[in-house]
């Protein structure tokens, strides 16, 4: 009988915890299935195109992967196929309001490129990360972005400014005016300051810009509200009245948090999807009261995370044991399919 109870007990464990094949542990009432498994890309950040069937990654270099571009996954299908390679460094991924898909460099001579009609753009296709060409007409560098460290993209509700951050250890925040493509810095008390795209950094430095730990994702919320991952802090901030005198607070200070890097806000659930690379990576979704940790992983990262009105995608990046995956997570009670759990 003791041995029964003993034998009880461990798989009343396991089952709380969910470990899989793939290493994952995942909540109680969640499952998963992979969309795609990646030999020789390390993805990353997520856009969902207009029309939502494909699904645009970021591939940044690695360990394993020596190119970087643009994956793009038709959702309908699973068909999966590389758009982009021969970018310094792919990691920002957004969507424009004009339809464009914008993807940033994280790297210090990093740019962002311009993908115009992202559905219509065939397989294949390089850039020349140098001389800043490309092999396929309808792209090209936005270079009123700057060239630094970009990895965090966000569109104003309004559709009139891009948000830019640097992503180094003390980079700045960076707003560009998308109509007269005017590029600008915050400053603490003096608000939005001109700047040169391309003296961008130095002139952050020169007009005693604020700097951040490590901003590494923007996210627009549905009322407007931009709030901003800065991994090096551990802390969540928000950009309140971007208008003549904004400022920018601490929105998430959560002891929880170690190192948030992707977000991503859930309209149907009204979550707020964080993923943080602490000791373990761990992807958590923030309910306006609580952090609630939905899966983790003990040895590799999480690239990315993209929630949709049915579905949240996640990023597996490879790790020692285990092979980079694209995921789509499923609470078990909404999906009669049967998951890896």
């Amino acid at each position: 009988m003791k041995y029964l109870r003993a034998i009880v007990l461990i798989v009343l464990i396991l089952a709380g915890c969910q470990t899989n094949g793939a290493g994952l542990k995942l909540a109680p009432g969640w499952s998963y299935q992979s969309l795609s498994a990646w030999k020789a890309i390390t993805p990353n950040k997520m856009a969902l195109s207009s029309g939502k069937d494909w699904l645009y990654i970021s591939g940044e270099r690695s360990q394993y992967s020596s190119e970087a571009g643009v994956i793009a996954i038709r959702l309908s299908s699973s068909r999966t196929h590389i758009l982009v390679q021969g970018m310094r460094n792919a990691n920002g991924i957004r969507l424009a309001p004009d339809g464009s898909l914008w993807i940033a460099e994280d790297d210090p001579k990093g740019v962002v490129w311009r993908m115009a009609e992202p559905d219509q753009f065939p397989s294949d296709q390089r850039v020349d990360p140098v001389e800043l060409t490309s092999s396929y007409v309808s792209l090209a560098p936005f270079n009123s972005a700057g060239q630094f460290h970009h990895r965090a993209i966000a569109f104003s509700a309004d559709g009139r400014f891009a948000y830019l951050a640097d992503a180094s250890a003390a980079g700045s925040l960076f707003r560009l005016e998308l109509k007269s493509r005017t590029l600008a810095v915050y400053h603490s008390e003096k608000g939005w300051l001109a700047v040169n795209p391309d003296e961008a950094t130095g002139s952050a430095l020169t007009l005693g810009a604020r700097a951040f730990a490590g901003i590494h994702d923007i996210e627009r919320l549905p009322d407007g509200t931009l709030l901003l991952a800065e991994s090096g802090s551990g802390q969540i901030l928000q950009l309140h009245d971007d208008g003549k005198r904004p400022r920018i607070e601490p929105w998430l200070d959560n002891p929880s948090l170690s190192h948030p890097d992707d977000m991503s806000w859930d309209s149907a659930r009204h979550w707020l999807w964080i993923t943080d690379h602490g000791e373990q990576s761990v992807v958590w979704a923030w309910d306006g009261r609580k952090l609630h940790e939905i899966m983790r992983h003990p040895t590799s990262r999480f690239g990315g995370v993209l929630a949709t009105d049915d579905a949240v995608y996640v990023n597996l990046q490879r790790g020692r044991y285990n092979p980079a995956m694209t995921l789509r997570l499923h609470e078990k009670h909404n999906t009669g399919s049967e998951d890896h759990a």
